[in-house]
């Protein structure tokens, strides 16, 4: 009887992710299911392999799959040990969860005359404030979550119940249904309405409802949190597993600068190949070198792709290098660096940049130099910024003078073999004032990383 129930289940959830996917990809071992309007939320991008599969076969489909985001995931709806075991050794997270069906009465039953059915847009206030009470949350990522539920809305009948506490929504959850199938999902209480049984009370009125109109229901919980006790508690066994694999990118990937015509932020594999073509078709003419390092003489899509995952994979507080792509109209031209050596001792910051060769001329340069100025004087407590140019590159000088640099002094570099003066400079907090507004979205959450705590 479980094993049909079972099958109903999976056959229900696998209905629900292809309609509320934006893009299906077939694999060899799995599918991929996107949504990129969201693309940085987690749930709702990932590859689905319905049977086990060699490790090292659907790690390298995600790679292949989802370069264009972030994150990697793979959601192994029938799991095995084996498969979990190779996902770890290749440093993936993996994160069980108990498909659990309400099978009996609840243990005990408790009073929900304050527990209503209520529309989607009731329920904002409460799930603005349950998101940025977690690590990662914020107003940006709040918004896309939203997004994200109006796509499940949109694939699946989807009813929302809300525990009310002195007339405030303060615990909610929804019910999802289709041919008899009902799943509760995405219960949550606000953290200052918690300790007083509103879990219990909205999963046994939601259990209620779905019970009502289907003779399956189910939810989900992580195998190692406390809440799969209280589904116990209220009638649910556990049937079946699910693992979500997922290999979660560094909290850099977070942060974003935007100034009026430019967005500074971690690229992806994909948008760093594209970053890679940008070098390729040029950045200064080719007698002419203007990097102390000669990186451009064999700069493929490859190396600079490599070179930037390398640098944010060595990121650590007491040196590290932020390497920010550029984005103007969506897509990268260029690089702003930011770069520090024992920053929480010195507060002193060094900076870098490169526009492919359609972007310059643009006052551009000065735009993306002033969006990291703010980042390391405003957000990260600065005090010193430190930059140079080679000579014969006046460009970068000019964007200097206009922020304010000063000349400290000049080196002798050898960039493809000849000596060359390299001009020093040097921009102290109080100087700086940013020609433009920009704003700086993720960093408090950061800080730490970059010994600014």
């Amino acid at each position: 009887m479980q094993a049909r129930q079972l099958e109903r289940i999976h056959a229900f959830r696998a209905a629900l992710q292809n309609a509320a996917a934006e893009q299906r990809v077939p694999a060899a071992n799995a599918e991929g299911l996107f949504a990129p309007s969201v693309r940085e939320v987690y749930d709702m991008n990932y590859l689905r392999a319905e049977h086990p599969a060699p490790p090292a076969g659907l790690i390298g489909e995600a790679e292949r799959l989802m370069e264009d985001y972030f994150h990697r995931r793979v959601v192994l709806e029938r799991p095995d040990d084996a498969v979990a075991a190779g996902f770890r050794r290749h440093g993936w997270t993996v994160m069980p969860h108990l498909i659990m069906l309400r099978a009996r009465a609840p243990d005990r039953r408790v009073d929900t005359a304050f527990v209503r059915e209520v529309g989607f847009s009731e329920l904002l206030p409460a799930r603005h404030e349950v998101t940025a009470g977690e690590p990662w949350g914020g107003a940006e990522i709040s918004s896309l979550l939203d997004e994200a539920k109006q796509l499940i809305i949109r694939a699946v009948p989807t009813r929302f119940f809300a525990a009310f506490v002195d007339g405030e929504i303060a615990a909610y959850c929804e019910v999802r249904s289709r041919d008899g199938v009902a799943q509760i999902e995405d219960v949550n209480t606000v953290e200052r309405f918690r300790g007083r049984g509103l879990g219990r009370a909205i999963v046994q009125h939601a259990g209620d409802a779905a019970s009502a109109a289907n003779d399956v229901v189910y939810l989900e919980a992580l195998a190692d949190d406390w809440p799969r006790e209280l589904y116990t508690r209220l009638g649910f066994d556990v049937v079946g597993e699910r693992h979500f694999n997922t290999l979660f990118p560094s909290p850099l990937t977070r942060l974003r600068l935007r100034t009026p015509r430019l967005e500074l932020r971690l690229g992806t594999n994909a948008e760093l190949r594209e970053l890679g073509r940008v070098a390729v078709a040029g950045i200064h003419e080719p007698d002419a070198m203007p990097f102390e390092f000669p990186w451009t003489d064999g700069a493929t899509e490859e190396s600079v792709r490599d070179y930037h995952r390398d640098r944010l994979r060595e990121f650590a507080a007491e040196d590290w290098e932020l390497g920010l792509v550029a984005f103007h109209r969506g897509r990268p031209i260029g690089i702003q660096s930011l770069a520090a050596e024992r920053f929480a001792e010195r507060r002193t910051v060094v900076t870098g940049s490169w526009l492919g060769r359609d972007s310059q001329g643009q006052g551009l340069g000065t735009e993306m130099r002033a969006a990291v100025l703010h980042l390391a004087f405003d957000g990260l407590g600065a005090e010193v910024a430190r930059s140079g140019a080679i000579a014969g590159n006046p460009q970068s000088l000019g964007v200097s003078r206009k922020l304010g640099y000063q000349v400290v002094g000049s080196h002798i570099v050898h960039p493809r073999g000849e000596p060359v003066e390299h001009t020093d400079i040097e921009l102290r907090r109080d100087s700086f004032r940013s020609p433009m507004p920009v704003e700086v979205v993720g960093l408090e959450q950061l800080l730490p990383l970059f010994g600014a705590a």
